[in-house]
C-alpha cells in the first residue's frame, strides 16, 4: 500500500455509515448539472460519449479531497482513454470552485451543486455540516448505478472502478 493510501485509510473522517446512497441497479433521473465553465448539461447527454463517473468530495478545501482529486487527475487521464467521462460534484458555490481551479488546473470536469439537491438525491448529503461525504457513482448509458462507492479512496478504489466498467459497461454494449 502506498503511503498516501495509508494516509488515507488512516484519517479520513469524511463517511458518515449511517448515510444511505443510492443503490446498485437504481435508474437516476436525468440531472442537470452546472459545470465551472457556466455551461448546464444533462446527464443524458454525457452518458452518450460513454459512462459518467460522478465523484462528491465535501470541498476543494478539503485536505483529504485535495489528495483525492491529484489521484483522480493521475487516474482520469487512464480513464478518458477507455471512454469514461469523470464529473466531480463539490457544494462549494462556482466563484470558489473557479478559484481553486484556476490555481490547481485537473483534467476533468467540476460541477457545483450548492443548492445541495444532487447530494440529497444521490444520498450523500451530510448534516447539519451540508456537503457531501466521499462517494462515487459509476452510471451507465441507461441511467443505470453500476458501482456506488462511498468512503476512503486508494487503488483498489480506482481499479474497481475500471472492472466495472470494462465488464458490466462495455460487454453490455457487445
Amino acid at each position: 500500500m502506498k503511503l498516501k493510501d495509508w494516509f488515507m485509510m488512516q484519517f479520513d473522517g469524511s463517511v458518515d455509515p449511517s448515510i444511505q446512497t443510492l443503490p446498485l441497479d437504481y435508474k437516476v433521473r436525468d440531472w442537470e448539472l452546472i459545470l465551472t465553465s457556466n455551461q448546464k448539461i444533462k446527464i443524458s447527454d454525457i452518458i452518450k460519449r460513454g459512462p459518467l463517473i460522478l465523484v462528491f468530495i465535501r470541498g476543494t478545501w478539503c485536505p483529504f479531497c485535495q489528495i483525492h482529486l491529484k489521484n483522480l487527475s493521475e487516474w482520469a487521464t487512464r480513464l478518458n482513454e477507455k471512454e469514461g467521462n469523470v464529473i466531480v460534484v463539490s457544494t462549494e458555490p462556482l466563484i470558489s470552485l473557479k478559484s481553486w481551479l484556476n490555481l490547481n488546473p485537473m483534467n476533468f470536469i467540476f460541477a457545483s451543486d450548492s443548492s445541495m439537491e444532487l447530494c440529497h438525491y444521490f444520498g450523500v448529503r451530510i448534516a447539519p455540516n451540508d456537503f457531501a461525504q466521499a462517494a462515487t457513482f459509476l452510471i451507465d448509458s441507461d441511467f443505470t448505478i453500476r458501482l456506488a462507492y462511498k468512503g476512503k479512496r486508494t487503488q483498489k478504489y480506482f481499479d474497481e472502478v475500471e472492472s466495472v466498467m470494462k465488464h458490466e459497461i462495455h460487454s453490455s454494449k457487445s
